[in-house]
């Protein structure tokens, strides 16, 4: 996998073996925090290590680049969100989040 800059706020998730697009992620930063607002990994391509490749990349890159902070958020409706960004490091932050979800927390070392 890698990252290749979209639009403004957007990356995209690239397969490196046919440089086929196969998701996205939305993101928006400030001084020293980046948001992650959404990782999306195109149906078919699920359950490959796409979602957790790209994951593991962005993550590395934002700390790379300096930001201290890296949230992101689980919806309501997807648990697996929540285990995902577990998996990636996160940690859940009190009170609720948008649309009834879960904000998640990532301090640089």
């Amino acid at each position: 996998m890698r990252l290749e800059r979209g639009v403004e706020g957007e990356v995209s998730i690239v397969r490196l073996r046919d440089g086929e697009r196969v998701g996205r992620v939305v993101m928006e930063q400030e001084t020293g925090s980046l948001t992650i607002r959404a990782l999306c990994v195109d149906a078919a391509q699920r359950s490959y290590g796409c979602g957790s490749e790209a994951g593991y990349l962005l993550v590395r890159a934002a700390e790379a680049t300096g930001f201290g902070t890296i949230r992101a958020w689980a919806p309501p409706n997807l648990g697996l969100a929540v285990y995902f960004w577990f998996r990636m490091g996160f940690r859940p932050l009190h009170g609720e989040g948008p649309e009834g979800g879960i904000w998640l927390e990532r301090r640089s070392r």
